[in-house]
C-alpha cells in the first residue's frame, strides 16, 4: 500500500479483517466513557483495558526479564508489519485508547531514545492527514517499552491539547513559545525542520541517572504545517499511584499529558476532580520550586508582619520579636521548636530589622529589609534562624535586583537572571545529601598545610544563604524598577545546560581581565563551562600562561585591555548598587602591611600563631593568576594555606578583593598588588555589564563566559 499514512484507516481494516482480538479490543471503545472535567477542556476516559499498560512493569531490571512484545518475534501471528522506512515497521496497536490506534516501531531492539526517532517523527507528521497525531512517550514519561525503540499514531479528535492548538494561531516566530492550558508548560515548535526539534531538546535537562530528558512530545499536521509540543516531565507516575489508601491509579502517558486521562477503574473515573487532576499534573511535571533562604541568625530577631500572617492556630500584624531560648524557641512567652508564619493574601510582606550583609567583606552593614512569601523560624547553633520561603521566579527578581541594579542594561539583567536561576537551581539538585556533603577541609598538621573552600553545601537546615556566601537576595528591598521583573519573566525557566546538565553557573564581581576555573575555588572537580577565558574580544591575543609566576607578575602590574576595565562611570553607577561603587579601584589595587599588621590579621583570623610574617610565597596559581596554596613563612613556623576564599580570609580584616596578586616585600611589611575583585569563576559582572552596553545580546554574553553550553528550560 502506498502512502501508507494518508491511508491508515485501511490498514486498520485490513489488520482488523485477520485478528479477531484485535478487532474486539476496538469495538470495546464503543463502550468507552468520556467526561469532560472543565472548560479547559480537561476530560477522563474510562478505559478498562488501559489497566496492562497502566500497571506495565517499566524498570530496568523487570524489562530484561521479559519477552519483548514489540519484537518481531515476540509478536501475534496475525499482527501484520508494514514497512515505514528507515528501520521502522508500522503496527496495529493490539490494547487501543485512541479510535484509531498503531505504533512505529524499531526493528532493532533498542532503547526508547528520542534522538533516534525524532527526525523520523516530523517525516511521519508531514505525511499524517488531518485528524491524526503522532506522539512520543519518554523511556521515563509512560513508555510501556522503555527498553524498545517506538511512537504512536492516532486519531487526535477530542484530544484537548491539540484541539487548543488546532484552534489558536500558531507561532508566530521561529522561536518556540510556551503555554500552560493545563497549569503545566507546554513548548510549541512550528515547522517540520529538525535541526529545530534537535536543538531545543539538547538544551532540555537531564536527570542523573537518565540518557535523556523526561518528556512526551506530540506532532501533527496543521494544514500542510507541522506543529510539535514537548511536555518537560519529572516522573512517570505521581504518589497516589502508590498510596495505600486513597490510591489513585492512574499513570500519565503521552494521551493522559494532552488532556484525556486513561482511567482503568470505574471509580477514580467517577470520583476524579480537576483539581485533583491538576496536582497529578503538577507532581509528574517540571513545577517552578519553592527555595528555603537563610536570611540572618541573631540571639533575638526583631520583625514586622506588615499585613496579616496566620502560624495556623491564630493571625498576627505588626512589630513581633522571637527570640531562643535553652534550644527553643520563645514566642510570645512559649517555647516551641519552629515557627512558620504565612501570609493570608499574595503580595504579603514582612520586614526583617537589623539583617547584616555583606557579611565578613569590606561593605559589611546592617539594613532593614522587607521581603514576600513565608517566614520560618529555627534555632540553629543557639540563634534564632529566620528563613524566607517563595518560588524561584520571585527569588530570583530579587536576587538580580541585589547582585546588581536593576537600572543596568536590560540584556545584562537578562544574562544575570539565567545564570542566577541556573546556579540556584544545580543547587537544588546537588547529588549530595547535605548531611553527606564532602567536608571542605584538608588540614594537615604534619605537613603544615590548610586548603578549605567555602560552599553551598554548608547550609544544611535551608538552601542557600541570602548573602555573598551563596547569591545576594535583599527581598523586595532592592527591587526599585520595573526592568528586574520583565528580565526574570522573559527568561522564565531558562538555563544554561552543558551536555544535557544544569550548569553550576558561578559568577563574580570582577574577574581582573580573565575569568578562573571551578576547581582553582572548590572541589577538584573540573566543569567544561567554568574554564579561563580571556574577558575581551578575539582580537587582544592569547592569553599568556598565568600558572608561571612571571607571567601572573607580568599581567597583574599592567592594566590589558578588558571588558571589565572599564572607566566609564555611567556603566557603573547604572550596574552597580551604591555600596559597590564605594570600591573604585576594583580592576587594580594595591594593599600595603608592616609585618605587624598583616601578623596580627593572620593570627586572628586562622587562628594560628605562626609568629612574624617573615615571607609570602604563591606555590600555585590557577590560570587566571589567582593563588590557590600560599606559603606563609613565620618565625615560628612556615604554613602553606588555600583555596583561594581561605587566603582572601586569613589575609585581611574583611577578605582581601582576590587571590591574583603579587608580593613586594618592603623593609618594614609587605605591599600586596591585584588584580580582579572576587573568585573570577564564569561570570564576570562588570564586564558583562560592559558588554551589554556595548550592544551585546544576552545570549552572547552567557557564550562568551560560559562556552560549551547552550540555553534550556527547566520548567
Amino acid at each position: 500500500m502506498e502512502d501508507i499514512f494518508k491511508h491508515l484507516d485501511q490498514f486498520l481494516e485490513q489488520q482488523l479483517a485477520v485478528w479477531p482480538a484485535a478487532k474486539q479490543a476496538f469495538s470495546n471503545l464503543e463502550q468507552v466513557q468520556t467526561r469532560v472535567l472543565s472548560s479547559s477542556g480537561l476530560a477522563l476516559q474510562h478505559n478498562p483495558a488501559r489497566i496492562i499498560s497502566t500497571t506495565a512493569k517499566v524498570k530496568p531490571a523487570e524489562t530484561a526479564v521479559r519477552s519483548c512484545f514489540l519484537c518481531s518475534e515476540n509478536r501475534p501471528v496475525e499482527q501484520i508489519a508494514f514497512d515505514a522506512g528507515d528501520g521502522f515497521d508500522l503496527l496495529l496497536n493490539p490494547y487501543p485508547i485512541l479510535r484509531e490506534h498503531f505504533c512505529v516501531v524499531s526493528r532493532e531492539h533498542r532503547p526508547q531514545k528520542f534522538m533516534d526517532c525524532y527526525e523520523k517523527m516530523l517525516q511521519i507528521a508531514q505525511q499524517l492527514e488531518p485528524g491524526y497525531m503522532i506522539f512520543y512517550n519518554g523511556p521515563r514519561s509512560g513508555a510501556s517499552a522503555p527498553d524498545h525503540l517506538h511512537m504512536q499514531i492516532g486519531r487526535s479528535e477530542g484530544i484537548p491539547l491539540v484541539d487548543k492548538l488546532r484552534e489558536n494561531e500558531p507561532p508566530q516566530k521561529d522561536e518556540p513559545i510556551t503555554i500552560q492550558p493545563f497549569g503545566f508548560p507546554v513548548i510549541v515548535i512550528k515547522g517540520s525542520d529538525p535541526e529545530k526539534l534537535r536543538d531545543y531538546i539538547s538544551g532540555m535537562t537531564i536527570y542523573d541517572g537518565d540518557y535523556e530528558p523526561r518528556m512526551n512530545v506530540l506532532a501533527f499536521n496543521r494544514d500542510g504545517q507541522v506543529i510539535t509540543a514537548i511536555i518537560p516531565r519529572s516522573k512517570h507516575r505521581p504518589d497516589c499511584y502508590y498510596a495505600d489508601e486513597g490510591k489513585i491509579l492512574v499513570s500519565p502517558g503521552g494521551i493522559d499529558m494532552f488532556g484525556m486521562v486513561i482511567t482503568p477503574r470505574k471509580e477514580d473515573f467517577e470520583s476524579l476532580t480537576e483539581k485533583q487532576v491538576l496536582g497529578i499534573y503538577r507532581q509528574v511535571t517540571q513545577q517552578q520550586p519553592k527555595i528555603r533562604v537563610g536570611i540572618m541568625a541573631a540571639k533575638e530577631i526583631r520583625f514586622c508582619l506588615n499585613d496579616s500572617f496566620s502560624d495556623g492556630r491564630a493571625i498576627y500584624e505588626g512589630e513581633m520579636k522571637i527570640s531562643a531560648n535553652g534550644g527553643k524557641l520563645d514566642w510570645n512567652g512559649i517555647l516551641i521548636d519552629s515557627l512558620t508564619l504565612k501570609p493570608d493574601e499574595h503580595g504579603s510582606t514582612f520586614t526583617l530589622h537589623d539583617v547584616t550583609i555583606g557579611i565578613g567583606f569590606h561593605w559589611e552593614r546592617n539594613e532593614e529589609q522587607t521581603f514576600s512569601g513565608q517566614l520560618k523560624f529555627i534555632v540553629e547553633n543557639g540563634l534564632v534562624r529566620a528563613i524566607n520561603i517563595l518560588p524561584v521566579e520571585d527569588y530570583l527578581t530579587s536576587v538580580i535586583s541585589s547582585e546588581m541594579k536593576p537600572t543596568a542594561t536590560k540584556e545584562f539583567l537578562k544574562a544575570h537572571a539565567v545564570i542566577s536561576r541556573s546556579w540556584v537551581l544545580a543547587q537544588l539538585r546537588s547529588p549530595y545529601h547535605k548531611a553527606d556533603a564532602p567536608t571542605p577541609v584538608t588540614n594537615d598538621h604534619i605537613l603544615n598545610r590548610i586548603i578549605k573552600w567555602y560552599d553551598h553545601d554548608q547550609h544544611t537546615l535551608f538552601d542557600v544563604c541570602a548573602d555573598d556566601h551563596c547569591q545576594r537576595y535583599q527581598g523586595r528591598t532592592r527591587i526599585i524598577s520595573a526592568a528586574a521583573q520583565t528580565a526574570v519573566k522573559e527568561t522564565f525557566g531558562q538555563t544554561l545546560v552543558n551536555e544535557g546538565h544544569l550548569c553550576d553557573a558561578r559568577f563574580s564581581k570582577c574577574c581582573g581581565g580573565v575569568t578562573e576555573q571551578f576547581e582553582t575555588c572548590w572541589q577538584d572537580e573540573h566543569k567544561p563551562y567554568l574554564v579561563a577565558l580571556r574577558d575581551s574580544s578575539i582580537n587582544e591575543g592569547a592569553l599568556p600562561d598565568l600558572t608561571v609566576e612571571e607571567n601572573a607578575r607580568e599581567w597583574i602590574l599592567s592594566e590589558p585591555k578588558s571588558f571589565c576595565n572599564s572607566a566609564d562611570g555611567n556603566i557603573l553607577s547604572e550596574s552597580l548598587n551604591g555600596y559597590d561603587l564605594e570600591t573604585p579601584d576594583y580592576y587594580r589595587w594595591t594593599v600595603e602591611y608592616t609585618t605587624t599588621q598583616i601578623s596580627d590579621i593572620f593570627r586572628r583570623k586562622s587562628g594560628m600563631d605562626i609568629g612574624d610574617i617573615v615571607d609570602l610565597r604563591p606555590i600555585k596559581r590557577g590560570p587566571s593568576g589567582r593563588i590557590y596554596e600560599l606559603e606563609i613563612q613565620g618565625t615560628k613556623q612556615t604554613v602553606t594555606i588555600g583555596k583561594e576564599l581561605e587566603i582572601r580570609r586569613t589575609l585581611s580584616e574583611s577578605h582581601m578583593f582576590s587571590s591574583a596578586f603579587v608580593v613586594e616585600k618592603t623593609q618594614d611589611g609587605f605591599i600586596l598588588k591585584g588584580a580582579g575583585w572576587g573568585h573570577g569563576v564564569g561570570l564576570c559582572q562588570i564586564g558583562a555589564a560592559v558588554m551589554a552596553a556595548k550592544g551585546y545580546t544576552y545570549r552572547e554574553i552567557l557564550q562568551h563566559y560560559y562556552p560549551h553550553t547552550t540555553l534550556g528550560r527547566f520548567y
